[in-house]
Order: C-alpha cells, then sequence, then structure tokens
C-alpha cells in the first residue's frame, strides 16, 4: 500500500513518525530506514536520539513537520542522509557536512587510528592532510594527537570552508590550518613528521557503477581524477622525498585492487611499507616509513 507523506493537518507525535517513517522508507527500499527517520526527526527538533525517546509523545508543529517532510522527498530521490541534516558521524565525532566535500567512511577511520598511534609518542609533530574534504582526518587526530599540529590542503574552496568550520566546532582552530591548494600544480613548504591522504581514487570508467547516492551527489572532484585514479597517489608519494622528515610517515587510503601498486610507489620513494585491511579483509592503508 502507498504510503502518502505526513498531512500538515493532522497532529502527529514523534512516535507515530517513528513508526510512519519507518514504514515508509522500507517500502522505498532506503537503507537503514528506523534510523533515517530518527535522524531526520532529531535534526528538525535539535535534539539527541535519547531525548527523542524520552519525549515519543511529543506533538510537531506545522513548521516541523514541513521541514521534515521536505527531508523525506529528498532521501526518496537518494540524496545521502548526511547531507540533508548536515552532519556526519566519524571517529566518534560530528562534522558538518555539505554536498562540497565527501561524506566521512568508517574505513578511513583506520587511517585515524593509524595516525594516532604513530603520534602518541611525539611531542609537537607538523603533520599535512592532503584533499582535506571536510577536514575529518586532520581534526579528528587532532583532538586526540593533542600536541600535533595540521597543515590541511584541499583544491575546493567550498571545502576549505567547511573544514575550517569544523576545525572551530571541535577546538582546534588554532591547531589545524586549511587552506586552498591544488597539490597538482603547488606542494606545501617545509617537511612533516606525517602525511595523509584520501585522494580521489575511483577510475572514471567506474564511476557509472557507483551507487546514486555516490555517483549523483558526492562531489565528482573528490571521488575521480577523471583518469585511472592512481594520480595523486604518482605525484604525492613521489613527492614525500622532499616532503617527509627522516623516520616521517605517510598514510594513504586506497580503494581495492590499488595497495601493490601505491607500495610499490612508496617503496620507490625510499620508504618502507606496510598495507592494512579493513574490517572486511580489504588491503585499506598503505603505511609508509621514509629511511
Amino acid at each position: 500500500m502507498r504510503r502518502p507523506v505526513p498531512a500538515l493537518e493532522k497532529q502527529w507525535t514523534v512516535l507515530d513518525l517513528i513508526r510512519w517513517g519507518s514504514d515508509y522508507f522500507r517500502e522505498k527500499d532506503i537503507d537503514s530506514p528506523r534510523l533515517t527517520v530518527e535522524l531526520m526527526l532529531c535534526s528538525v527538533l535539535e535534539c539527541s536520539r535519547v531525548q527523542l525517546y524520552t519525549d515519543f509523545e511529543r506533538p510537531l508543529g506545522k513548521d516541523e513537520l514541513a521541514a521534515l517532510k521536505a527531508m523525506i522527498q529528498r532521501r526518496v530521490r537518494h540524496e545521502p542522509l548526511q547531507y540533508i541534516v548536515g552532519k556526519a558521524d566519524f571517529y566518534g565525532l560530528l562534522f558538518t557536512v555539505a554536498p562540497d566535500v565527501l561524506i566521512p567512511r568508517p574505513e578511513t577511520e583506520f587511517l585515524v587510528q593509524r595516525a594516532i598511534r604513530i603520534l602518541a609518542d611525539t611531542d609537537g609533530a607538523r603533520c599535512l592532510d592532503i584533499g582535506t574534504g571536510s577536514g575529518c582526518i586532520p581534526v579528528a587526530i587532532a583532538v586526540h594527537a593533542k600536541t600535533s599540529h595540521w597543515l590541511a590542503v584541499d583544491v575546493s574552496p567550498g571545502a576549505v570552508r567547511i573544514a575550517r568550520e569544523n576545525a572551530r566546532e571541535h577546538g582546534m582552530e588554532d591547531r589545524v590550518d586549511v587552506e586552498v591548494m591544488d597539490v597538482l600544480d603547488a606542494w606545501p613548504e617545509g617537511r612533516f613528521h606525517l602525511v595523509t591522504m584520501n585522494p580521489p581514487y575511483i577510475p572514471v570508467s567506474e564511476i557509472p557503477t557507483l551507487q546514486e547516492e555516490v555517483r549523483d551527489y558526492e562531489p565528482h572532484i573528490a571521488l575521480t581524477d577523471d583518469a585511472d585514479g592512481l594520480t595523486f597517489f604518482r605525484r604525492c608519494i613521489d613527492m614525500m622525498k622532499r616532503t617527509l622528515e627522516p623516520g616521517g610517515h605517510m598514510l594513504v587510503e586506497v580503494m581495492a585492487g590499488q595497495a601493490d601498486i601505491v607500495a610499490d610507489l612508496a617503496r620507490e620513494a625510499g620508504m618502507t611499507v606496510e598495507v592494512i585491511d579493513d574490517l572486511a579483509g580489504i588491503p585499506r592503508i598503505v603505511s609508509g616509513t621514509m629511511v
């Protein structure tokens, strides 16, 4: 049975909308239907999920219902939930996101986790994040590696604006400096103890095969190099010879099938290499240490 989007004239409580929304999104084949409607309600009502659960009988006003209805209509067109609510969870932190930036992925948390371990015994490390997007990588690391200082660069002014906002929201604006830079044409000055990178690594030939949420909504420039997916690895890893201090570290995220190629590039640049698998057993992070 086709369910109409909630009418503004009827009084709807939080519980009514959770039940209705769960069924509606399930019928529309939307992933995590109950979680989706709960997060939308949290955004509209500006509350946590715990608060939502303690206020099931709260009625929504017409403006709140209208805002929720607009969110529902966007989601059934396969716009990512994170863009709709403007937030994404990453490494236990909440980050502002928008269509200017890639949505943070759980697999990238492996890179953050390894970086925090690397920096644990280093005081005042100078670090670089290439293609920072939302800034989730340097900000999450800086929150835990409390003496590290970061330069985060991205070619997109919109991404830089969002990354700066995220640094401010987490109190890291003094330790995470975000700048506009195209690393294919320019390069940061000086040497760094740690360089992190999650570049546009999807081959352009694979873009049509991606899920609608990714292909049609996430920034093309953050997904692919419009070539074989290896452009940034070739350029940036070659630059590590003049970028990493002796004993310095590089951590880069790769897609399935790229780890061996990227590891070879790192060895050619003078690094010892370790490849780290994600929870699915896919080689996901290439870690290099400059000899």
